[in-house]
């Protein structure tokens, strides 16, 4: 009997190649999982090229997507053992999870501030994914070595449940940040529109809530099989599926919520403060009316008031 390895390090057993040649190991969660990836695909396709005047911040959610889609392909790849059939498969990249928080994070703020400039300083967000793509390098030398999957190298086993952890911890701190983003947006919106409009994007604060309940409720039992390995994979199954539901659920309300529908909140611009010059003249001024008791001149003009006052009606 052949013995693989399960996404922390389980073995679990399977049929002998020669059982094997021509058999794709498919089961009832699999034809979900290609149906969720299809439909997660065509929405990746339409975020990132249709043309919107919100195009940008769909792209963002686009790669969101993206990430959530490909660590399912390659879930889907496990379950349905491609290893036999095409041997280097597993060493194709398909795992950014440490990227997902900082994509949605930047989704939300250029929603909310189309102005917002992409700049250098944006990409240290996403620096923590060196260390998760430093991780996979070292699950592929690893397999190089042993001619093995990289998901059933000592590497992956060590660092998979790390980059996990981390990942589950990056996604919910940036949907904080993202849901904070959007409470102060609606905030802004208070003294300028509607009542119906003042909470345009309260679906996506609510689905984001969802997004991250579902990570933290994976937290345990990344926790748990990495320390006591005794759960099964399916166990984990809806881990991998709901964030790509919800995500393509997100999607949608994306694509059918016009930019338009999103009101802009404009910045006031603040005026200068006055010169001490100016200030002091403004003193002089209220002072000589005051004392004058000019103001009680009710025909009082610009320009008869500068001849009571011997300046130019200019000054």
């Amino acid at each position: 009997m052949q013995w693989r390895t399960s996404y922390t390090g389980r073995l679990k057993q399977t049929a002998p190649d020669s059982l094997n040649t021509y058999i794709f190991h498919i089961n009832p969660y699999d034809f979900i999982f290609i149906g969720t990836v299809f439909i997660g695909l065509l929405f990746i396709f339409l975020l990132a090229f249709i043309k919107r005047t919100d195009r940008i911040a769909n792209r963002f959610l686009s790669l969101a997507l993206s990430v959530v889609v490909l660590r399912l392909i390659w879930l889907l790849g496990i379950e349905m053992q491609l290893q036999a059939y095409f041997r280097y498969w597993s060493r194709v990249p398909f795992q950014f999870s440490l990227a997902l928080g900082p994509l949605i994070f930047f989704y939300a703020l250029k929603k909310t501030k189309p102005e917002y400039k992409f700049g250098w300083k944006a990409w240290l967000h996403f620096s923590p994914l060196l260390l998760e793509l430093g991780a996979f390098a070292l699950q592929i030398r690893e397999s190089i070595s042993t001619r093995s999957a990289t998901y059933e190298t000592f590497a992956f086993r060590q660092w998979n449940p790390v980059v996990l952890i981390l990942a589950i911890i990056s996604v919910i701190t940036y949907i904080v940040l993202s849901c904070r983003v959007i409470n102060n947006f609606h905030r802004q919106l208070m003294p300028y529109v509607s009542r119906k409009s003042r909470y345009v994007l309260r679906w996506l604060n609510h689905l984001l809530m969802g997004f991250g309940a579902i990570y933290l409720l994976w937290l345990p039992f990344i926790i748990a099989d990495y320390f006591y390995q005794s759960a099964t994979l399916s166990v984990d199954y809806p881990f991998y599926l709901l964030p790509v539901i919800i995500m393509i659920w997100i999607s949608v309300a994306a694509l059918l919520t016009t930019a338009d529908a999103i009101p802009e909140v404009d910045t006031p611009i603040a005026k200068p403060s006055p010169s001490a010059d100016l200030m002091q003249k403004g003193a002089w001024l209220k002072n000589a009316i005051e004392c004058g008791k000019l103001y009680e001149d009710a025909e009082l003009t610009l320009n008869s008031l500068a001849e009571k006052l011997d300046i130019h009606h200019h000054e």
